[in-house]
């Protein structure tokens, strides 16, 4: 009832589906007096009846209503438009909803006046042909059009958010441009003429009307609009210098004859200055090493240059001809271009000659000269000569090869570089010739530049470049496209060949590479892709090399892998759920559930690992974890689960309850964060905690690699009264020879190796472990404890420290406060 008096158009509809159950038509259920007003339909007209007999022609609507309907009704979701409707000629605002499958409700708002409006504003806006900004009360430019952008050079990116006049003043005229700023938002307009500067400090001379803009009786900025009226005022300017020489000549006619005597001894001084110029430029010219030369009408020779080309070609000319002397002294590949040039001087096509030609010197060596010359007519326009000049310009080519090189090259290796690379693949694929590509990354070589420092790292990719290069694979080129990354381009597709050249690569990684007398164990990582079968689009190929990489790197390095869909469809998902991390950090979705870990002997929660979860989000850890610990999230998730976590200690020591120490896990790229201690240290300090309130569980993959700096952080971290445990003990790289160095206080045998060992004739296998952890002086925690036989059998091998749902699931903090001194021996 509240809907049918609203000023808004409402209707209720029921989706009509087909036998497939596809929405093919929806019923008016009820609709409102606002509705029947802005439709012109009345309620008798429309109630029961489908929209394809109320509007008979909707399907042809360039909106598809009924399918935008049908999605709503039938997820029971809600959607908000603004869209046009051909069939009414109007401009809607619609907001649908669905709170029982196959019924929603629709509420109609008409904004055809705001609609034409704001495309009025567009169209006067950014396309006028003056040069408009918007901008703030504080003179902050807010928009500006195409026309201000080109008038001024700038990029849009450049304009907003910067102070206007900083933008078209100079400096030094600021002081003028902010009085009349200030005239502006005291009178409400402005009109004036004046000079601005482009992003180039190009001077350009504009017509300016400024005008402010208003809400409610407050000034919230306002519109500057420029003209470029520059050629206006260079046409004043070119007027009155041609009033002046008309004054000027009125002047010389109406002199005296001792007034035209001196001004014909000017001219005379002129003539004989003109001369001595003349003489001056053929001295220029010779010493630039550069010729004059000029040719009649005829295409001969007026002005010879034989001597000159004697005496750098050693070749004598006895011919007048152009045509003759060009064969005799071009070389044969530039001889018709140049030929060309002529002919069309000679046929009236151009009225000029510019190209560039190579000979050979009297020592054999090519040079480069510009030929560079202009057709000179009478002053009937009939053709009279081609007057030119000869310059060299060998140097400046060998220049323009050298930056040509430098743009192709890679310059610590010296071979082809990430540019070249495209322009080689886009040739290949527009002939639709096959081909691969071995896109290769070295695996674990930030280590090598973290510790031995980059000077070192370089010197070790110009090995590896050296080492590639020595294996001459047939057909194949070699280029640097990254720090540490390389592509192999290979000029064909035949897989048995492409998987022989990619073992043939890591072949070679696995002898250490020698640099410097120091032997470095380095492997690659190698994503592979065809062309055209994986696609032919640079860009989409990379990056499906990319993948490939990627796949083979995190499945265990020091592989190759061919491009295969299924690698898209999982590298799209891990890109979903980094997205759904991203936001669910932005949103705050991040939650922490607090698991016990139970003290065998007194039956009591020793302390509770922190386990991450995202709130109303069905993604299992077991997938999301691994996928941020891929990218640089895990970072930004493991800081916040610290900051959680030793804030959540700091409430419980608040309310006076017998606080208990939390693990949290670390992963082997937040442990590696230079950071990392610093915000450990500093997030206890701000919480005013214990140190030894907080435990760290570390993964034996932490343990693999850069092991003396791993125990050094270790160490540091212990230092600070942490206790350190390593989790998942008993799977992945396990060995006990860890336990005998690492500086960690106890182990927490995996669920897997609890589950394989527990049965009666295997448990001396768990048995033994936790007396070799125990010999060692390390606690042992059993992950996992589902069953009543299983506590038994663990708690008879001695095991320390238990955890699982035999206790407890993981629960909220609330419920963790009531079992913070639990007993657990009472069950």
């Amino acid at each position: 009832m509240i809907l049918q008096k609203s000023p808004i158009a409402y209707a209720n509809h029921k989706i009509v589906l087909d036998e497939n159950n596809i929405p093919c038509d929806y019923i008016f259920l009820e609709v409102n007096e606002a509705f029947e007003k802005m439709t012109g339909l009345k309620k008798e007209n429309v109630i029961g009846k489908k929209v394809t007999q109320v509007i008979p022609n909707i399907k042809e609507d360039d909106f598809d209503w009924i399918k935008f309907y049908g999605e709503v009704a039938l997820n029971k979701s809600e959607k908000e438009i603004t869209s046009y409707s051909k069939i009414l000629n109007r401009y809607y605002k619609i907001v649908t909803f669905s709170q029982e499958k196959e019924y929603f409700t629709t509420l109609f708002l008409d904004v055809t006046k705001e609609t034409i409006i704001s495309n009025r504003y567009e169209i006067l806006f950014k396309n006028n042909i003056d040069a408009i900004v918007y901008f703030d009360k504080n003179n902050i430019v807010v928009d500006v059009n195409e026309t201000f952008l080109k008038m001024f050079k700038y990029k849009k990116e450049e304009c907003i958010g910067k102070n206007l006049d900083e933008l078209v003043i100079i400096k030094e005229k600021r002081d003028e441009g902010k009085k009349n700023t200030i005239n502006l938002f005291k009178e409400g307009t402005l009109d004036i003429s004046a000079i601005r500067y482009t992003k180039e400090l190009e001077p350009i001379y504009v017509d300016i009307r400024g005008m402010i803009v208003r809400q409610s009786d407050q000034i919230i900025g306002g519109y500057a609009i420029y003209t470029d009226v520059t050629e206006t005022v260079h046409y004043q300017k070119q007027i009155e210098s041609t009033n002046e020489e008309l004054e000027a000549t009125i002047c010389q006619l109406t002199a005296n004859e001792e007034e035209l005597r001196a001004q014909y001894d000017e001219i005379q001084e002129y003539l004989e200055k003109n001369e001595e110029l003349k003489q001056k430029y053929e001295i220029a010219i010779r010493a630039t090493g550069s010729f004059v030369w000029e040719i009649d009408k005829n295409f001969k020779l007026t002005h010879h240059i034989s001597q000159d080309i004697k005496n750098i070609l050693g070749i004598d000319i006895a011919s007048e001809s152009i045509y003759e002397i060009i064969n005799q002294i071009v070389l044969p590949r530039d001889r018709k271009k140049l030929i060309e040039e002529f002919k069309k001087n000679e046929k009236s096509f151009k009225n000029e000659i510019n190209t560039q030609i190579r000979v050979k010197d009297i020592q054999g060596n090519i040079r480069w000269y510009l030929v560079k010359g202009k057709k000179i007519t009478d002053r009937l326009g009939n053709f009279k000569t081609i007057n030119g000049v000869l310059v060299e310009i060998t140097d400046m080519k060998q220049k323009e090869e050298h930056i040509r090189y430098l743009a192709e090259h890679d310059s610590l290796t010296g071979i082809y570089n990430r540019r070249k690379f495209r322009q080689v693949l886009k040739e290949a694929i527009n002939k639709n010739k096959q081909g691969t590509i071995l896109l290769l990354d070295l695996d674990n070589f930030k280590n090598i530049n973290d510790t031995l420092g980059h000077l070192y790292g370089d010197k070790i990719l110009r090995k590896i470049v050296e080492t590639l290069k020595a294996l001459n694979l047939k057909d194949a080129q070699l280029f640097r496209v990254g720090g540490d990354e390389f592509v192999i381009h290979i000029s064909k597709d035949d897989i048995h060949e492409i998987k022989l050249y990619a073992r043939n690569i890591l072949k070679i990684f696995r002898e250490k590479i020698k640099v410097e007398d120091m032997e470095q164990p380095i492997t690659a990582s190698i994503g592979i892709v065809r062309y055209p079968l994986d696609g032919k689009d640079i860009d989409d190929l990379f990056k499906k090399a990319d993948i490939a990489m990627y796949k083979a790197k995190f499945s265990g390095k020091n592989k190759y892998l061919l491009f295969n869909e299924e690698m898209k469809i999982e590298f799209n998902e891990k890109i979903n759920i980094e997205n759904i991390l991203r936001k669910a950090i932005k949103e705050e979705k991040l939650l922490i559930k607090y698991q016990p870990v139970v003290d065998v002997d007194t039956g009591k929660t020793i302390y509770f690992e922190a386990l991450l979860r995202l709130e109303n989000i069905n993604i299992s850890p077991a997938v999301f974890i691994p996928t941020a610990e891929e990218s640089e999230i895990i970072i930004q998730i493991g800081k916040w689960v610290i900051a959680e976590v030793a804030g959540q200690i700091k409430k419980w020591k608040e309310k006076g309850l017998p606080v208990k120490p939390v693990a949290i896990n670390i992963s082997p790229k937040q442990f590696s964060d230079s950071k990392f201690i610093k915000y450990l240290v500093q997030t206890i300090k701000q919480n005013e905690i214990d140190p030894s309130l907080i435990e760290l569980e570390i993964t034996e993959n932490v343990l693999l690699e850069n092991k003396q700096e791993t125990i050094e952080r270790l160490n540091a971290i212990k230092k600070l009264g942490i206790k350190i445990a390593l989790d998942d003990f008993g799977t992945g790289y396990s060995s006990l020879n860890y336990l005998t160095y690492m500086p960690i206080d106890k182990i927490k045998m995996d669920k897997s190796l609890k589950d394989k060992f527990i049965e009666l004739d295997k448990i001396q296998i768990i048995d033994s472990m936790i007396s070799i952890a125990h010999g060692l002086g390390l606690k042992v925690v059993a992950e996992g404890v589902e069953e009543l036989e299983e506590y038994k059998r663990l708690k008879k091998g001695k095991c320390d420290y238990m955890q699982g749902y035999f206790f407890s699931k993981p629960v909220g903090k609330e419920e963790a406060e009531k079992i913070l001194d639990y007993d657990y021996k009472s069950f």
